[in-house]
């Protein structure tokens, strides 16, 4: 826990993150195959962090994502 705690103490106020920084802290990236089962197109991510202290899943939604501009 020791290590975790001085890489993100490293990292307390960053304003861009960079690939060095991703490395850093993250061990993997997961993204699932697409569900299209509702009609709609749904992908599930997962974000794997380093020092196991964390996993984060996320649920991209194409009906939020893709909405068409109407022409001017």
């Amino acid at each position: 826990m020791t290590a975790f705690i001085s890489v993100v103490q490293k990292y307390e106020r960053i304003t861009e993150l960079t690939p060095e920084i991703m490395h850093e802290l993250i061990e993997k990236i997961v993204i699932h195959a697409p569900d299209k089962s509702s009609g709609h197109r749904t992908q599930e991510i997962e974000i794997h962090y380093r020092f196991n202290v964390a996993v984060t899943n996320a649920v991209a939604d194409s009906m939020k994502y893709n909405k068409k501009r109407k022409a001017a």
